[in-house]
């Protein structure tokens, strides 16, 4: 009786593996998990727990007790039974006496007592990913050496998924994060009314965030005004709420200047409902121009610990922009009497809208001021942090030679470098009296240097120059500081819009995979492969007679191939199956768990479909397409990722010199 339960947790082990390589949704996989170790062992009291080191929380992907799901909100690492195995990282059978186990090794376990309690690590590469438990209420001595080794097997599988998942989620979530900040950016730059603004950012937090509430309070006569209230909150709340400076948790934000993050108000003597009972955590965050305190958002949630690191740093940004927008705004709506300046700030905004490339940025910045202030020495300084420099990254009226031999250290060299390191404006009515002024252009008299920051911190220098003495007014002193927080974002937005470029996993043009997603699955993949010692073939396929194509019919005809061809690779292969442009021309597809033997097949059926299938241009006709296709197979022909590549790029070129529209693979 006993072989036969062995056999049966071994064929279960080759299921799981099956499961584990599906599919890289780990609510889904554990449910699978879940539902094959039920076959085997009693379940009915199980859950699995994620282990998120860098937030010290643990999160529950499933929780059984009596076979009935239970929803168990995440937690902060404690002294539990779980955690003691997270820190040992060693597997812990206890079948009796669960109570005075837990004293001696001390334990405070957390929730019922158990009778039996067997946990084991999920550890990929020395990292415990999480804990799978069992656990018997009513019943002590429930668990064997045998049932300890067979968890084991199951966890060191999921670990593998759990570690794969978080890597390829950071990239999903870092391209989402970057995507987001460059549409609030564009969204605050569209009105310069308060109640526009504010009615903006809840939506987007709210939107990003279901289940938050946004309040938003401006600083005004020395009181916070609320000004908007997300439709989250209850009706007791009073709508024109008005609080002092160091009353509840946005009174003390807005007195100190510094953020206070509560995952639980109850613990939170400084917390204040105002009638909003159903709060339990709460963020709130400063907005600041210059170091100034402007007001306050404030950000509730029904849920403890709401909020962890990466959420935290998201409403940071956001505060960052939403900040400069009331900045902006409340200049347009105080100062009526002052319609020139605001002009100019508007115009400036509009300019610096239109261009999100960090060159863009900045020749548009150098441009505004010399048409709108008609300065023609004007330069842009970025901080180099490696070697706490700044050197020129734009400019005009300068040298290329003075452009390139300048770098002032941050603080000690030149009225940039002071600027840098003491983050406030400075005027040199002039220069000849300032001991600390480095000469760049002989003919300077005057010179005013304003600092470009983001959240606080100095990222360059604005500094704009004169042949004249004392050539600055308070008025111009005083509209290029709000230029220079215009400037900062914008350098900031071209910065993420940049990195969005960079971290986007879809090819623009055809919406399949590109380059860097490919990159990521291949390596991916390979370590999946040698973990289950699994084949895996890649496949590298090149479109014939691109270029004569592309020549002949023009490059929107082309655009139309690459196109036609990616939709006909997606329709052809398996699901499976991960299709990816690789570049120009070229595409891959990686094919997991498949053979050289299988993978060839698949390939000869893409093959004949995209010739069988042909495009039809308008004003030419239907025009026949034809791929090359070179293969390569791990471990067969290769050792790692760049082996494997290289193998089917000499396989697609041997299909070449055979006569293309054909499938070949590495010898």
């Amino acid at each position: 009786m006993g072989t036969k339960q062995e056999d049966k947790k071994v064929r279960l082990l080759r299921k799981i593996d099956d499961i584990l390589g599906s599919s890289y949704n780990i609510h889904k996989v554990i449910r699978r998990i879940y539902k094959e170790i039920s076959r085997v062992m009693d379940t009915s009291n199980f859950y699995i727990a994620i282990h998120n080191p860098a937030e010290k929380m643990i999160s529950f992907e499933i929780y059984m007790i009596n076979g009935v799901e239970q929803h168990v909100a995440s937690r902060q690492l404690s002294k539990g039974l779980t955690e003691y195995v997270i820190k040992s990282k060693k597997p812990l059978r206890i079948n009796s006496n669960v109570k005075q186990f837990c004293k001696k090794i001390g334990v405070k376990p957390v929730g019922r007592n158990a009778k039996s309690w067997l946990g084991v690590p999920m550890i990929y590469k020395n990292n415990v990913e999480g804990v799978i438990t069992i656990q018997n209420y009513k019943k002590a001595g429930t668990y064997s050496i045998e049932d300890e080794r067979f968890l084991v097997g199951i966890a060191a599988r999921a670990a593998v998924v759990v570690a794969n998942t978080r890597l390829i989620e950071e990239e999903v979530r870092r391209a989402k994060e970057l995507e987001l900040m460059n549409q609030i950016a564009h969204r605050l730059t569209r009105s310069l009314s308060v109640s526009d603004i504010c009615e903006s950012v809840s939506r987007t937090i709210t939107q990003k965030f279901t289940n938050m509430n946004v309040a938003i309070f401006l600083l005004e006569n020395g009181t916070l005004i609320l000004k908007k209230l997300s439709k989250g909150f209850s009706d007791d709340v009073p709508r024109n709420l008005v609080m002092h400076i160091g009353e509840g948790i946005v009174g003390s934000v807005a007195g100190t200047g510094q953020k206070i993050v509560v995952n639980d108000v109850t613990k939170e003597k400084r917390y204040i409902s105002f009638g909003q009972s159903s709060t339990c955590s709460e963020a709130t965050i400063p907005l600041k121009v210059s170091q100034r305190t402007i007001g306050v958002l404030d950000i509730e949630c029904n849920e403890l610990n709401a909020f962890n690191a990466n959420t935290v740093r998201i409403l940071e940004l956001i505060a960052d922009r939403l900040s400069v927008a009331m900045h902006n705004a409340r200049l347009y709506e105080e100062a009526t009497g002052h319609a020139k300046e605001l002009a100019v700030s508007f115009t400036i905004a509009k300019s610096l809208i239109s261009a999100l490339a960090l060159d863009e940025v900045l020749n548009k910045i150098l441009e505004v001021i010399r048409t709108t202030f008609g300065f023609t020495n004007v330069a842009i300084l970025l901080i180099d942090k490696e070697k706490n420099e700044l050197y020129i990254r734009a400019a005009h009226g300068y040298s290329r030679n003075i452009m390139k031999r300048v770098r002032l250290k941050v603080g000690e060299h030149g009225v940039c470098g002071h600027v840098a390191g003491s983050g406030e404006l400075y005027y040199a009515p002039d220069i000849s009296k300032i001991p600390f002024y480095v000469k760049g252009k002989g003919s300077i008299r005057s010179e005013a240097a304003i600092p470009l920051k983001i959240r606080d911190e100095v990222i360059g220098v604005l500094d704009i120059e004169s042949d004249t003495l004392d050539a600055f007014t308070a008025r111009d002193l005083r509209l290029f500081s709000v230029f220079a927080s215009q400037a900062a974002v914008a350098i900031e937005n071209a910065r993420l819009y940049d990195e969005t470029k960079a971290l986007s996993l879809t090819d623009a043009l055809t919406r399949i995979a590109n380059r860097r997603h490919f990159d990521l699955m291949l390596e991916t993949e390979i370590r999946k492969a040698r973990g289950y010692s699994r084949p895996l073939t890649l496949a590298m396929i090149d479109l014939d007679n691109f270029k004569s194509f592309n020549d002949r019919f023009g490059h929107m005809a082309g655009d139309k191939m690459l196109l036609h061809i990616a939709n006909s690779l997606k329709r052809n292969t398996r699901d499976t199956d991960f299709v990816a442009r690789y570049g120009g021309e070229e595409f891959a597809i990686i094919f997991p768990e498949t053979n050289n033997e299988i993978a060839m097949r698949v390939s000869q059926r893409v093959r004949s479909a995209i010739e069988r299938d042909m495009l039809l241009i308008r004003g030419i006709g239907r025009k026949k397409l034809t791929v090359s296709i070179g293969l390569a197979t791990y471990p067969l022909h290769a050792e790692g990722a760049d082996t494997l590549l290289k193998g089917a790029d000499t396989a697609l070129y041997r299909a070449k010199q055979k006569g293309k529209n054909r499938v070949e693979t590495i010898e």
